[in-house]
């Protein structure tokens, strides 16, 4: 029901704190590698703190909602400068060159299935072996949560593959909520069965698809999301289907990306 409310029907899920943060430690890392290798320091991060949220969110009034108390935005800041921070402790800029940053990739894989993503950065190594690495500004999950991560994993080393560049030999999220990395290093056959899987999911999209049947499931993060107010678990005004929004979704398999 979620996939429908905002990937057929178009409804956005309102910024909260913790995306808003997520945009702002992001913008800061990926500016922060424009640097030179050696003025890549914990000041200098902190130097760009500012600039980036100025760009993002200064004045916007979707933003300022979220915070109708001044102190809860200094308290936003000073987490923001916390999660700058924890990356210096986790990796050394100075010493890494990316080879590509907030990569965007477009593919096709088995019967002509749009892929596209966004790749924080990718590393390559003198050898040749890539690394994909995505930061998360979150805590690492528990271990019954893990294999959510797994699964955005295989996905960046699919959408890698089948840009022609290759198999990463690493695929790593960077936790910076509590210091932790999640490393899975990718074969060949856990990612063409994971290919495999997927076609097998966009079968059951298009199926939901044309018979307007998105079933929605109850459970704990239903407290997060940001459409709820449009489920029929929550709310006896659910709007109906878009029907211009189907017919994209459903053209979406036989668009043409190269």
């Amino acid at each position: 029901m979620k996939f429908r409310l905002i990937q057929v029907d178009g409804f956005r899920e309102p910024p909260n704190e913790a995306t808003t943060r997520g945009t702002l430690v992001h913008a800061v890392l990926e500016n922060l590698y424009d640097l030179p290798a050696h003025e890549r320091t914990p000041g200098a991060a902190n130097d760009l703190i500012e600039p980036a949220y100025a760009k993002l969110f200064e004045g916007k009034d979707e933003f300022e909602a979220i915070f109708p108390d001044p102190a809860l935005k200094e308290r936003w800041k000073a987490q923001v400068r916390a999660l700058v921070n924890q990356y210096f402790a986790m990796e050394n800029p100075t010493r890494l060159q990316p080879y590509a940053r907030e990569q965007l990739i477009n593919v096709e894989i088995t019967d002509r299935i749009a892929l596209r993503g966004f790749i924080d950065r990718v590393d390559k190594a003198p050898n040749g072996a890539l690394r994909v690495v995505d930061y998360k500004t979150g805590k690492s999950p528990r271990p019954r949560f893990i294999e959510d991560k797994l699964f955005q994993m295989r996905f960046y080393a699919l959408l890698l593959d089948k840009s022609g560049e290759g198999l990463p030999a690493r695929t790593q999220l960077v936790f910076l909520g509590d210091g932790r990395t999640l490393t899975f290093d990718p074969t060949r056959e856990q990612i063409d069965a994971f290919e495999h899987f997927l076609v097998g999911l966009w079968s059951e999209i298009e199926h939901a698809a044309r018979t307007h049947m998105f079933p929605p499931k109850k459970q704990p993060l239903c407290k997060w999301c940001g459409v709820s107010q449009y489920c029929p678990l929550y709310s006896d005004d659910t709007p109906e289907i878009s029907e211009a929004g189907l017919v994209e979704l459903l053209e979406i398999k036989r668009s043409n990306i190269a």
